[in-house]
């Protein structure tokens, strides 16, 4: 009795802090994209949402797994006797290269792509160079936050988190009481941000020795190579829906999937509870029935969190769209349905989180075939120049992701060898 009583105290002071932390941190940036959504014109809004997404996709590109690897070679080094430092060297020069390679190719087709949607080619060209800028202070400060939490160092990474969304909030505000908001000043505060957080997430561990780290490279590879098709798949998948809007769309739809999913923010929240606590905790448990039961209960407790802001909205659907403004009324079935595919995106990508930890990747290449046949269907099927119609193609994607990455998840409890790769 007094170990279940140690071990609830020691539970309700991690998520204690972890959610008064993410929750003023999540705040921020909740408050930042509004201030943003509804002082921006519709127009302005379209540019700075397809900037944000281009910077998920650049991140995404230039991670491909590498990162949360990190928490699988956690253990392993332990286990083998192996020196940590070695794979976080070999995670850091990976990234770089990547995106050296993707930032090059963002800088020569900002222009062109940004005059074939309407854009200016200079406003454009400006954007994707803060975009660079964010993606770099980003690689450096995601890779150290790992490391914080992977030495339970909760509170520096929350810190770092924190002053980063204040800062932005802090920013924009200014330029909203300045009457100086653009889509340039709005990103140039997400850049000023991103660098703060890197510099105050910094630790000794973020500065691995220089030498040679051939074998940790090797290892990294072999990792990431069966992943590496599916990593370039879900680094698409952040932007694709602004894409399909804007294909099929136009301006105003782009607006609206960009306003509506400063709401579906609130479930970040969630995922951040995942990749922050949850799937670095799991990382440590070697029992293979401790973990999938561990695994199982994490994810249960998602769900619930996760529909109770679905009900929240389904209940006062118009309390949620007055934050975003005049310009976004008479949205409620799309708001209900932002909210229900971001709850299913955040539970399928802690599912896939738990299958990487564990090194189970064999199969995902398989998983891969089989959503990207789904949102072939789903494109060839839906009304994609409507709102609802991008944002049910979200809702079905995700239903996929969940259920081939629990399948997995199936495989790799029962029958490890047919899921790990050797």
């Amino acid at each position: 009795m007094a170990t279940l009583r140690s071990r609830l105290k020691h539970w309700i002071g991690l998520l204690g802090a972890y959610f008064t932390a993410q929750s003023l941190t999540q705040l921020a940036g909740i408050l930042a994209g509004i201030l943003v959504v509804r002082h921006l014109p519709v127009g302005d809004f379209a540019l700075y949402t397809l900037a944000t997404s281009v910077t998920a996709l650049l991140a995404i590109a230039s991670d491909l797994g590498s990162t949360s690897s990190l928490l699988h070679f956690y253990r392993a080094a332990e286990e083998r006797g192996e020196r940590f430092a070695d794979y976080v060297a070999a995670v850091l020069d990976l990234r770089r290269t990547a995106f050296a390679l993707g930032s090059s190719a963002l800088l020569i087709a900002a222009p062109f792509v940004g005059a074939a949607r309407g854009f200016g080619r200079a406003e454009s060209l400006a954007a994707a160079l803060i975009v660079v800028v964010v993606v770099w202070c980003q690689i450096g400060s995601s890779i150290r936050l790992v490391l914080l939490r992977l030495a339970a160092r909760y509170g520096a990474a929350y810190r770092a988190e924190l002053g980063g969304g204040i800062l932005r909030l802090g920013l924009i505000a200014l330029f909203v009481a300045l009457s100086r908001l653009s889509p340039l000043a709005a990103l140039a505060a997400g850049a000023l941000a991103a660098v703060l957080v890197l510099r105050l997430a910094d630790s000794p561990a973020a500065h691995p020795e220089r030498g040679p780290h051939d074998a940790a490279r090797r290892a990294v590879g072999r990792y990431l190579l069966p992943t590496l098709p599916s990593a370039l798949y879900f680094a698409l998948q952040g932007p694709l829906t602004i894409w399909l809007a804007a294909t099929f769309g136009g301006t105003r739809s782009i607006a609206e999937v960009g306003a509506l999913g400063r709401l579906g923010m609130v479930v970040g929240l969630l995922g951040g509870l995942s990749g922050g606590v949850l799937v670095p905790r799991l990382a440590g448990i070697s029992d293979p029935r401790a973990f999938a039961a561990s695994s199982l209960r994490y994810g249960a407790l998602l769900a619930a969190l996760a529909g109770s802001i679905l009900l929240s909205a389904a209940l006062v659907p118009n309390v949620f769209l007055a934050i975003l403004g005049p310009h976004y009324r008479g949205l409620q079935h799309e708001l209900l349905l932002l909210i229900a595919a971001s709850g299913l995106s955040m539970l399928g990508s802690y599912v896939a989180n738990v299958n990487l930890s564990r090194g189970w990747t064999r199969l995902q290449a398989v998983a891969l075939a089989g959503e990207v046949s789904v949102q072939a269907a789903l494109i060839a099927t839906l009304p994609l120049a409507t709102t609802a119609g991008v944002i049910w193609f979200q809702v079905g994607s995700a239903c996929a992701g969940i259920v081939f990455q629990l399948a997995i998840f199936t495989v790799g409890f029962w029958r490890p060898g047919w899921a790990a790769w050797r």
